[in-house]
């Protein structure tokens, strides 16, 4: 059967283009039992030695086959692979791979059901199975468009989307390249819950295609960092303001398109003994009424990144974290034993706001002035003349 893979191999090389992506699914999650269903097409399972290297096909998947599914666990270090009640051995990884242009499977962990297309990697690694998808790099950004902001029917604003997916995917390219992916399907990387076929993936899919190959660079051709959330609240903030280094493409701007709109405003309630606390023990200074009347005097007209107080500084984002919080843009209030959080926007407020690039495809703007409208001094740039020409970042997508 060694042949068989050999060819196979080869067939999926001409198919595959220079931009294939591993991208580990469920990777929020501990995975211990995965359940897989090749929709379409012919499916080879492929067997892995230890460095992920193909040694053998343990079976093929036929079109007409009856049994499809295939059952995946972990025992030790191995995986073992049932179809139906017969045991077709345990593998140090395994393969699921075909040729057909229009390959796609269902899959199944946790209880969450899923549809993605091209090939499938698991294995066990830190104890856990380790699914990974090896995905065609435009097929993967269609995903990324619907996960992320797909509920809507704006073709322009589709067309920024994808372009910030796939530059964030070239960017990003090495992240977790030692783990044995490239990128992970939650928002520390991008949301990537699917393939693309939902309400709008006709559109979607048009504007994948009309922007295929397409990434947003600086002036010195590398690519940006291309991050996004959903609602500035009217302001963006710069790279600085919610991580530590200050990018000239990352400024802060008002953002009327983001005022009123899906996410701009929210409010929550919070035990105020437990808010005051949070302040005096992460500044180090007494719970007085000195502190109190700081924090219910403390005023955003701009979006601030500290709450200062007698020459110390708390981060805003360590309150957002703390509570769980839409964004650090907000003010505060006493209700009885409790205060009331009035915020506006949602997110980080970095880079592109969601709603706001929604509003202006409404207005009429295209794709390309959405994007320079959030991004100072950029450009647009194939990403075949780029690839690798950047390091990875750290950076959480929320």
């Amino acid at each position: 059967m060694k042949w068989i893979t050999t060819i196979l191999l080869a067939a999926f090389s001409f198919y595959s283009s220079a931009f294939d992506l591993k991208v580990r699914l469920y990777s929020d999650m501990n995975v211990d039992k995965v359940i897989v269903t090749p929709d379409t097409g012919l499916y080879y399972l492929v067997a892995l030695d230890d460095d992920l290297e193909e040694i053998d096909t343990v079976y093929d998947i036929f079109h007409l086959d009856s049994i499809r599914t295939l059952y995946f666990t972990r025992d030790g270090e191995q995986v073992i692979v049932n179809r139906s009640t017969q045991r077709m051995g345990r593998f140090s990884g395994l393969r699921l791979i075909s040729t057909d242009p229009c390959k796609e499977f269902r899959i199944e962990a946790n209880g969450r059901g899923r549809i993605y297309q091209d090939d499938l990697q698991i294995r066990v690694h830190d104890g856990h199975l380790q699914v990974v998808n090896l995905i065609d790099m435009e097929k993967y950004v269609a995903g990324v468009v619907e996960s992320e902001g797909g509920h809507v029917d704006q073709p322009e604003y589709f067309k920024a989307q994808a372009v910030l997916a796939r530059t964030f995917a070239l960017k990003n390219l090495n992240k977790h390249i030692s783990q044995g992916y490239n990128l992970k399907d939650d928002v520390t990387s991008q949301v990537y819950f699917s393939k693309c076929h939902y309400k709008h993936s006709d559109l979607i899919q048009a504007a994948v295609s009309a922007t295929a190959d397409t990434v947003l660079v600086t002036e010195d051709c590398n690519p940006i960092l291309g991050v996004f959330h959903a609602n500035s609240g009217g302001q963006t903030v710069g790279s600085d303001h919610a991580w530590l280094t200050s990018l000239d493409y990352l400024q802060p701007q008002q953002d009327s398109f983001s005022v009123g709109v899906g996410s701009y405003s929210w409010e929550r309630q919070i035990s105020k003994n437990s808010f005051y606390s949070f302040y005096a023990r992460s500044l180090g200074v007494a719970n007085d009424a000195n502190l109190r009347k700081a924090i219910l005097n403390f005023e955003q007209s701009n979006r601030k990144a500290y709450f200062e107080y007698k020459g110390k500084r708390l981060k805003l984002t360590r309150v957002r974290r703390n509570y769980n919080l839409r964004s650090t843009f907000f003010s505060v209030r006493e209700n009885g034993d409790h205060v009331i959080l009035q915020g506006r926007g949602y997110g980080h407020g970095v880079g592109l706001s969601q709603d706001g690039a929604i509003e202006m495809s409404k207005r009429g703007y295209s794709y390309r002035e959405i994007l320079q409208f959030y991004f100072e001094g950029v450009q647009l740039e194939a990403a075949r003349y780029v690839l690798g020409a950047a390091p990875e970042s750290d950076i959480v997508l929320d």
